[in-house]
């Protein structure tokens, strides 16, 4: 994809939003905004590149954060990080007891919205830790007691104790006809194209966080898939033509 492509209508109406909020600025000095994913940063960052007399800091409780929080401020005014902490969930079992999906299920179940929940990091075999605002932290921790039928315990770190495991991903390797999406999703999770376009229509798709409806967009090497409910997969190399002309291809799949 290219970083030409015409912002959608839901981007557009996000980076309005935005801009009201920068526009209040002057009323409260500061603005936290909820944590972003990094397409929602990019649109951010692209208006506050334009704005003079901001400054700004990223924040999403460690050093690789996906979602982050963005702390905007005057220039001449002290920088201060978010208040942020690490809800540590542990329980009997090993990793595949639970997924990304069950964690953030359980929380939300809660009652928290979608942004209020940054990072969902796996640290053992058998414990996670979700970031979340400071003032959101105790509540999970005393109310988060089970995630579907398995038991949790739930304490509260300070992010700076984080060390996620490693997550190498899973390698795929295959032929494709072209390099459009749909056509990569069917390599990287096993499923039908037919399947894959009902999905991409359907707007669980996203590539390098942008949600798309075309099955037919061309991708590159580098890029990221992610599909909602299944992971993402990041291309990591575009190979040569078969004799047939099919594209050798390989993926890191990440659940």
């Amino acid at each position: 994809m290219t970083k030409t492509t015409p912002l959608s209508e839901g981007e557009k109406q996000w980076q309005q939003h935005f801009m009201r909020k920068l526009a209040d600025l002057h009323k409260d000095k500061k603005i936290y905004t909820s944590f972003l994913d990094p397409r929602q940063l990019e649109l951010a960052e692209a208006v506050l590149k334009k704005e003079t007399g901001l400054s700004y800091i990223i924040y999403g409780g460690y050093p690789e954060a996906e979602r982050n929080i963005l702390y905007i401020f005057p220039a001449e005014h002290q920088p201060a990080l978010p208040a942020l902490k690490a809800v540590q969930v542990s329980w009997s079992g090993d990793k595949s007891d639970l997924g990304h999906r069950d964690l953030l299920g359980a929380v939300l179940a809660l009652g928290l919205q979608r942004d209020q929940v940054g990072d969902i990091v796996f640290t053992e075999e058998n414990a996670a830790v979700i970031i979340v605002a400071d003032d959101k932290a105790e509540y999970i921790s005393s109310n988060l007691d089970q995630v579907g039928r398995l038991p949790v315990h739930c304490m509260v770190i300070d992010p700076g104790q984080l060390a996620p495991a490693k997550d190498d991903g899973k390698d795929v390797k295959g032929t494709v006809a072209s390099l459009r999406v749909d056509a990569v999703l069917s390599l990287g999770f096993g499923i039908s194209r037919a399947r894959v376009v009902r999905l991409v229509k359907g707007g669980v798709v996203r590539v390098n966080w942008r949600p798309i409806n075309s099955p037919s967009i061309q991708l590159t090497e580098g890029d990221q898939v992610s599909l909602k409910g299944r992971g993402r997969l990041i291309i990591t190399s575009v190979g040569d033509e078969t004799r047939k002309g099919r594209i050798h291809l390989k993926l890191k799949k990440y659940s």
